[in-house]
């Protein structure tokens, strides 16, 4: 025993569905397979800071106000409770360490922790963030620990004679980076939540890496699972979401939902014909049955692919629309990549 148990959440930024496996992420995968494990679990949006500021909320991006990237302009009201603001952490240490600037700590994302560890600007190697998680944790008392990595995310690294091949690297080297982390976390008898915020596209459409501009299932269907010392291990196919990450860490079962409905973060019409406006106000928006039955809204348009009723198609329309961005950080979207708002 090296401690009281904690209470983490690990998240992996960009972290395809298809590439949660045996041979993709050995460790996190037997973990997994000791815990519970959500085959139908979905993001709501393929962008970081939104996305995470749902697991740390349990609201949807249109509902908790931080519909795209810290760098775009967004940020996350102080109002809205977080997580570790629940009773049961009262007097546990906070403490979060990210890897990359969409994650924290502009934009609202740090409030609640005790201590909040990202890079300025850019990104930063997931095994100085896990190195620097591990050196923060008390061994004399209990914790609220996030940790986030960010090797996934383009561009990729590696020595693959293509993306798909260096992406897959990447996903490989980012288990390895946590695997002292979770051998530590084990140890201590702790809750592990993990959770990639959103997939990536790799060939599938016609921009590869862009993740923010798209709405298919590589994208909003991600990797989520549990681990604790003493619940058995099982497999959950219900439909559930991101927005169940705050369920899970206080120990509880999300209810699997009938329909999932999510958006884009971004609209570039090269890559998405027929979006519009340019930039985070034009995204697409979509609602996805268990039965792969899906509709999306396109600039006022519904495309409707399989079964759809009419209340449907009505909760879709009922998604507010999208608020503009504050002064967004330019120098942070050319370091990363994305596009300006």
């Amino acid at each position: 025993m090296t401690g009281p148990p904690v209470t983490a959440l690990i998240t992996i930024d960009t972290w395809r569905l298809d590439h949660f496996s045996a041979s993709h992420t050995p460790r996190l995968w037997a973990l997994a397979g000791e815990g519970e494990r959500f085959d139908s679990a979905w993001s709501p949006i393929g962008l970081t800071s939104p996305s995470h500021a749902t697991m740390l909320t349990g609201l949807m991006p249109w509902e908790h106000g931080m519909e795209a990237n810290n760098h775009h302009g967004y940020a996350l009201s102080a109002s809205i409770p977080r997580v570790m603001a629940d009773d049961r952490w009262t007097d546990v240490a906070k403490g979060a360490f990210v890897s990359a600037y969409p994650a924290g700590p502009e934009g609202g994302i740090d409030v609640g922790f005790d201590v909040f560890d990202g890079p300025d600007a850019g990104e930063r190697a997931g095994d100085e963030t896990v190195g620097r998680a591990m050196a923060w944790l008390p061994d004399n008392q209990g914790a609220f620990l996030w940790v986030h990595v960010y090797e996934p995310h383009g561009p990729y690294e590696g020595t693959g004679a293509s993306d798909v091949e260096r992406y897959a690297e990447e996903v490989r080297k980012a288990d390895t980076v946590l695997t002292p982390l979770v051998e530590h976390l084990v140890a201590r008898g702790s809750t592990i939540v993990v959770a990639a915020d959103h997939g990536e596209v790799l060939l599938e459409e016609r921009c590869g890496r862009q993740h923010e501009r798209s709405t298919s299932d590589h994208v909003l269907r991600v990797p989520m699972f549990r681990w604790t010392p003493d619940r058995p291990s099982q497999v959950y196919g219900g439909m559930t979401g991101l927005e169940a990450v705050p369920t899970l860490l206080k120990g509880g079962m999300p209810q699997p939902g009938a329909v999932r409905l999510a958006e884009s973060g971004i609209c570039e019409a090269g890559c998405s014909p027929g979006c519009r406006p340019e930039g985070v106000l034009g995204r697409d928006r979509i609602l996805v049955k268990p039965s792969g039955a899906r509709a999306v809204l396109r600039s006022g348009v519904i495309h409707t692919h399989g079964e759809i009723t009419a209340a449907e198609v009505a909760a879709l329309q009922a998604i507010p629309a999208v608020s503009a961005p504050g002064q967004p950080n330019l120098e942070s979207l050319r370091q990363l990549g994305y596009s300006e708002p």
